[in-house]
């Protein structure tokens, strides 16, 4: 699954010259076409200016037939929805097989089909994977893909088309609408030069490519199957995700809460801490000095080698003594004497709401 905010990050590298990335970040090699042959037509959502879109208080009107070859091409990738998706890795491997056009127009009220234009192979594939129920199983176990988006970005309101695994065809309403339909526009247009600059199989191309290349395979439902459990895998992790990211942000709320209610026994504490830490830090150094002192006296023979273990053994109790004293405040026992009451207090809160309590001061008086 991917959010809006990774969606745009992915975005702000263009690029490289010949070549397309994939959101997963796989980098396929393109093909020219002729120089007089390009002309990039933009694809960004906009309103609709023609009037069929953009009609308050009644139905747009219903598109006219579409002439037999569009509606062939149309049928032939529905009907092979999920053979292209049992062969997904391959697909995306060639960017011929990417940027393939798939003959299927979806459209939303207002909008029209701005951000629709020339879907391909490649878009359908990474959309697929990227929402929750493009992919999905209804209540008889029946797999199904959605293959047209159409509804109203205001109510969320839709009819959408799917294909079932059987052949048959379903309407299904994919809640959130925006959810769906928001990043089907971005994969889309996040291709749209690609699609007018560099070679493109067509489908029938592909699908004679793919069969042969399967020598006489026709079993693609392992195939198909490790798709589905791998798109279930994805939305497991992100609600999973999103779950741990949610109580991070109560479990801070709540930290944040106990802070202020204790905020001065907190202060007093972490300041015992500190001044705790001095007193090891200057009798570390002070030890340290007596240590020179004595290998200088047990070199120089003035000092024999057993009077040095003697002096030396009570000075490292002592420091092991204070490091120890330090320990017990980050390791609970005198978090627990300080806060009786308060079981959710450990070192490691009270340590970052004082730190953080100094960062804000100290920018708050940066600004003064």
């Amino acid at each position: 699954m991917i959010s809006r905010e990774e969606f745009d990050k992915k975005n702000e590298v263009p690029f490289p010259a010949g070549k397309i990335v994939t959101l997963e970040g796989r980098m396929l090699d393109c093909y020219p076409l002729p120089q007089e042959d390009v002309n990039v037509v933009d694809d960004e959502m906009k309103l609709d200016t023609t009037g069929t879109y953009l009609a308050v208080g009644r139905r747009p009107k219903p598109e006219p037939p579409k002439p037999e070859e569009v509606e062939a091409k149309k049928e032939l990738f529905v009907d092979n929805a999920f053979y292209l998706l049992a062969h997904k890795e391959r697909i995306m491997s060639d960017s011929r097989m990417f940027l393939c056009p798939v003959a299927v127009q979806s459209g939303l009220a207002y909008t029209g089909t701005s951000g629709f234009t020339r879907p391909t192979l490649g878009v359908y594939l990474e959309w697929w994977s990227a929402v929750p129920n493009a992919m999905q199983v209804d209540k008889e176990g029946h797999k199904l893909l959605v293959y047209r988006l159409a509804g109203s970005p205001l109510s969320g309101s839709n009819r959408c088309a799917a294909i079932r695994d059987d052949g048959k065809r379903e309407i299904v309403t994919l809640i959130p609408f925006g959810g769906h339909f928001g990043p089907f526009t971005l994969i889309n247009c996040r291709y749209n030069e690609a699609k007018y600059m560099y070679q493109a199989y067509t489908l029938q191309n592909v699908l004679d490519i793919l069969s042969a290349e399967d020598e006489g395979n026709t079993d693609f439902a392992l195939k198909v199957e490790l798709e589905f459990m791998t798109h279930e895998a994805d939305l497991a992790n992100t609600k999973l995700a999103q779950q741990v990211a949610e109580c991070r942000q109560w479990q801070q709320k709540c930290y944040d809460t106990i802070g202020k209610y204790n905020e001065k026994r907190i202060c007093d504490f972490y300041a015992e801490y500190e001044r705790a830490i001095a007193v090891v830090d200057a009798e570390t150094d002070k030890v340290r000095q007596l240590r020179r002192y004595l290998k200088a006296q047990l070199k120089s023979g003035s000092l024999s080698g057993k009077a040095y273990q003697q002096k030396l053994t009570p000075l490292n109790k002592h420091i092991k003594e204070l490091e120890l004293e330090v320990a017990s405040f980050r390791f609970g026992r005198k978090v627990r004497e300080a806060f009786p009451d308060e079981e959710l207090i450990t070192f490691d809160m009270i340590q970052s709401y004082v730190l953080n309590k100094r960062r804000e001061q100290a920018d708050k008086d940066d600004k003064e």
